[in-house]
């Protein structure tokens, strides 16, 4: 892995499309990917394994319509697709490292372009919210996961938050327990309760018109307090780590 600040430039198609697959391996948690659809078979294997991982993936797709579309059930938990070319090369894994670069660097083997691959927190955040406060929104939905069997315990903050939403588009109640950080004093409890509200953007119908916003609101013995992601400063506790529950099951 690269050291700090992490930052590489890769010059050739090969090079990038080995970055991506490297990336892709190494999600645990959540990942992120734009990616033109005329080379998405370069990655269908990396992102079935990432599928069967348990990690989050949200897939843009842009460019030729025309192209051969794989099984997106296999690759991804949720698609949106963009007919215009104009989406850079986006790639963020766990929102610790990423990619970015010109598009045609995967359509165009002796194009006169760069990408650069970072393992640099700060900058994986920035094309996280990129992705989704940008690009994101301009796709058409295609595909999202079914809701997930309950209970299940999540790391990646986000993917709690679209499930829940999922869940709730659905009629199915759910609970949750969660280890958290007072965003005022930085304490860590443990608060539990039924889910009330899902703030998101990540699939339709959206919730929240800040493309940033991905919260849920908690029903706790004390009252309805809201939990955020890492970095959470507008809700009331900043998540470590979530279970979420059928509420018919306990």
């Amino acid at each position: 892995m690269m050291a700090q600040p992490g930052l590489e430039i890769h010059r050739t198609q090969s090079a990038v499309i080995d970055a991506i697959q490297s990336l892709i391996d190494s999600a645990e948690g959540s990942l992120t990917i734009a990616v033109p659809k005329l080379s998405l078979s370069e990655f269908v294997p990396q992102l079935s394994a990432a599928i069967k991982r348990d990690v989050l993936v949200l897939l843009l797709v842009h460019g030729d319509e025309t192209g051969p579309t794989p099984a997106y059930e296999d690759i991804a938990t949720a698609v949106r697709t963009i007919e215009s070319g104009i989406t850079p090369l986006l790639v963020t894994a766990d929102t610790q490292r990423g990619l970015t670069g010109h598009a045609d660097m995967l359509t165009d083997s002796i194009a006169d372009y760069q990408a650069t691959e970072f393992d640099n927190r700060n900058l994986a955040h920035d094309e996280f919210t990129m992705f989704l406060g940008s690009h994101w929104l301009m796709g058409t939905e295609r595909y999202v996961a079914d809701v997930c069997a309950f209970p299940r315990t999540f790391s990646a903050f986000q993917f709690a938050v679209l499930m829940a939403a999922l869940a709730l588009r659905a009629g199915t109640p759910v609970t949750a327990r969660a280890r958290v950080l007072s965003t005022t004093d930085r304490t860590e409890t443990t608060i539990s309760g039924p889910v009330i509200n899902a703030r998101q953007s990540l699939v339709y119908p959206a919730s929240s018109k800040n493309p940033a916003e991905r919260s849920l609101t908690i029903e706790t013995d004390d009252g309805p307090v809201t939990v955020g992601g890492s970095g959470a400063t507008k809700e009331a506790y900043e998540c470590r780590e979530i279970t979420l529950d059928r509420a018919d099951d306990e």
